[in-house]
C-alpha cells in the first residue's frame, strides 16, 4: 500500500502543478471604510457563535498589516479591519511551530513543549470547554485543519474532558506519493518542451490526478451525522473542477458545515502560506492574497446566514510570522528551527490579531503585547465561558 505524503510535499507538488491556483481575486481596492462607529449591542451569550481563523502558515506583518500598501491583505485591510479592532502586536512568546502554535490558540495555554503531536493537547479546548458547559451535541463545534498534524487539535488530555465534548476534525484529502511523483513527472516534461499549452494540459492533468487518486479521513468526526456529511462534501470535490487548495477545500467545508449545521464554535486553520519555505517570493504571496479570500468568504457567509449575522465573533491571526530579512536570516523563507528555537525573531514572534463582532469597538487599534494564547479566552468569554485556569487573560474587555 503506498502512503499519503505529507502536507509540503503536497505544497510542492501543487505549486509545481499550478493547482493551488488563485481564486480570482482582483486588486485592492483604495477606498476605506469612513470614520469607525459604534458597534451594535452583543446578543445574549446563549445566542452568540464564535469563528476563529488561523491565517495559517507562517506570516510576516510585514506583508500583512505593515506593508503601506496592503497588497496581500486587500479584503482585511480595505473591508474588514475598519469594521473590528486590530491587535497589531500579538505575541508567540513560545516554540514558533505551526501545531504548537495553533493549539496553544486553542487552549490558551502554550502546549505541546515535547513536539509530540500525535497526543492532544494538555488543556481543554474552545471546543470542549464550550460543547461541556452548554451540553451541546457534536455537530455544534468543528475544527477544519490544513494537516495531520493538528488532527488531535480538537480535544485534550485535561481531566474532565474528553474526545466526546471535542470537536468534528476535518483534514483536507491526501495523494499517494506516487501520485505526487507522476505529477512531478508531467510538469517537467511539460516546462522542457517550453510550451505554455503543454503546461496548461499537464496542469489539468495533474488536477484529475489529484481528485482522482485521494483520500481522505473520518477518524476526527464524531457521529454519523458529521460523515454523513464529509462523506457528501468529499464525492462533489471529487466531480469537480479548478483549484485543489487545501485551503479552499477547508473553507467551502466550512461554509457547507455552516449552512448545514449553525455550529457556534468554527476553527478554520489554514497553512498554505507555509509554501514559502520552497523559496518562491511570488507563491508566498500569492498564498497570502489567497488566505485574504478565503478569509474574507467565511465573513461573508456569517453576514449573510441568519444563524450568525449579528452574534458571531471572528477572530482571525497568524499562528506565527516568518524569520526577518538578513544578512544571517532565511528571511520570509524559514521560522526558526522549532527543535532550539534558534532563528526566532522579532518576525516570526510579532503577529496580529483582528476581532469583529457586535459589541466590539470598530476602528480600535491596540499595540500593547498581548500573547496569542488570549484568543481561546477571548472567544469563550464573548459565548459567557472561562477557559481554563492558568489560560491567558481575554482581550474582549481591551477591545469592548
Amino acid at each position: 500500500m503506498v502512503s499519503s505524503i505529507d502536507r509540503r510535499t503536497f505544497l510542492r507538488s501543487a505549486i509545481s502543478a499550478g493547482v493551488a491556483t488563485t481564486l480570482g481575486h482582483g486588486a485592492a481596492s483604495p477606498k476605506r471604510s469612513s470614520a469607525a462607529t459604534a458597534s451594535p449591542k452583543r446578543p445574549q451569550s446563549d445566542a452568540r457563535k464564535l469563528i476563529l481563523v488561523v491565517f495559517g502558515g507562517g506570516t510576516r506583518s510585514s506583508e500583512t498589516i505593515e506593508d503601506p500598501q496592503h497588497r496581500y491583505i486587500p479584503h482585511l485591510w480595505n473591508e474588514m479591519i475598519p469594521r473590528g479592532a486590530l491587535l497589531t502586536n500579538m505575541r508567540v512568546e513560545h516554540r514558533v511551530v505551526h501545531p504548537n502554535s495553533t493549539g496553544s490558540i486553542l487552549t490558551g495555554h502554550w502546549e505541546w513543549d515535547d513536539i509530540d503531536w500525535s497526543k492532544p493537547v494538555s488543556h481543554p479546548t474552545i471546543f470542549e470547554v464550550y460543547r461541556k458547559a452548554r451540553r451541546a451535541p457534536d455537530p455544534s463545534a468543528w475544527a477544519f485543519v490544513y494537516a495531520s498534524i493538528l488532527a488531535k487539535a480538537g480535544h485534550s488530555l485535561a481531566p474532565g474532558y474528553d474526545a466526546s465534548f471535542g470537536a468534528n476534525v476535518v483534514e483536507p484529502p491526501t495523494i499517494p506519493r506516487s501520485t505526487a511523483e507522476e505529477m512531478d513527472r508531467l510538469m517537467h516534461a511539460a516546462a522542457t518542451t517550453g510550451g505554455i499549452e503543454a503546461q496548461l494540459q499537464a496542469a489539468r492533468r495533474c488536477e484529475q490526478l489529484t481528485r482522482s487518486t485521494s483520500r481522505i479521513t473520518h477518524a476526527g468526526l464524531r457521529s454519523d451525522a458529521a460523515r454523513t456529511f464529509l462523506h457528501a462534501e468529499y464525492d462533489a470535490w471529487k466531480s469537480g473542477h479548478g483549484t485543489t487548495s487545501h485551503d479552499a477545500f477547508l473553507t467551502d467545508r466550512a461554509i457547507a458545515s455552516m449552512r448545514q449545521f449553525a455550529p457556534d464554535v468554527i476553527t478554520v486553520a489554514y497553512g498554505e502560506i507555509d509554501c514559502a519555505h520552497y523559496g518562491s517570493w511570488s507563491r508566498y504571496v500569492e498564498a497570502i492574497r489567497r488566505t485574504d479570500e478565503l478569509t474574507h468568504r467565511l465573513w461573508q457567509t456569517a453576514e449573510t446566514l441568519d444563524a450568525y449575522r449579528g452574534r458571531t465573533l471572528m477572530l482571525i491571526l497568524p499562528d506565527h510570522g516568518r524569520e526577518l530579512d538578513a544578512p544571517d536570516r532565511w528571511g520570509f523563507i524559514h521560522h526558526s528551527d522549532f527543535y532550539t528555537n534558534q532563528g526566532a525573531d522579532e518576525g516570526c514572534r510579532r503577529v496580529w490579531m483582528l476581532a469583529i463582532a457586535p459589541g466590539v469597538r470598530a476602528g480600535r487599534r491596540l499595540a500593547c503585547p498581548i500573547p496569542i494564547t488570549t484568543a481561546a479566552s477571548t472567544g469563550l468569554d464573548y459565548l459567557g465561558l472561562s477557559a481554563s485556569p492558568g489560560a491567558a487573560p481575554s482581550a474582549l474587555p481591551l477591545i469592548a
